[in-house]
This record gives structure tokens, C-alpha cells and sequence, in this order.
């Protein structure tokens, strides 16, 4: 991924600040493994609904 500038509006980032210091890094750090996450979830390579704990789901509206 290449590196670039992310824009944070004020509330947001106090939120962001605050679950970073929860997981013990830099707000910068949890913004990029936030967004990884979020690439992640575009892979489709997401484990199979049947494998996943009772009472999640995988988002899709399939049954």
C-alpha cells in the first residue's frame, strides 16, 4: 500500500486516539491497521459462514 495522508475530522480522531491507547499504539498505527483490515475484508478470502462462531455472521445476505 502506498503511503499518503489521511484526513481525521476532530471527534473522530479523539475516538480513534482512544481505542488506540485501549490496544497500547499510536493513533497513526491503529489508522493503518484499520484501513488493512478494511482491504482485507475486499480479499473474499474471509472464512466460510458455516465456519465462523454461532451468532456471526459474514455480512452477506445469503441464508
Amino acid at each position: 500500500m502506498d503511503d499518503g495522508t489521511v484526513s481525521v475530522p476532530d471527534e473522530q480522531y479523539e475516538r480513534l486516539a482512544a481505542l488506540a491507547a485501549a490496544r497500547g499504539v499510536s493513533p497513526e498505527t491503529q489508522l493503518a491497521r484499520l484501513i488493512d483490515d478494511a482491504y482485507a475484508g475486499l480479499d473474499g478470502d474471509g472464512d466460510a459462514p458455516e465456519s465462523l462462531p454461532l451468532g456471526v455472521c459474514d455480512g452477506s445476505d445469503e441464508e
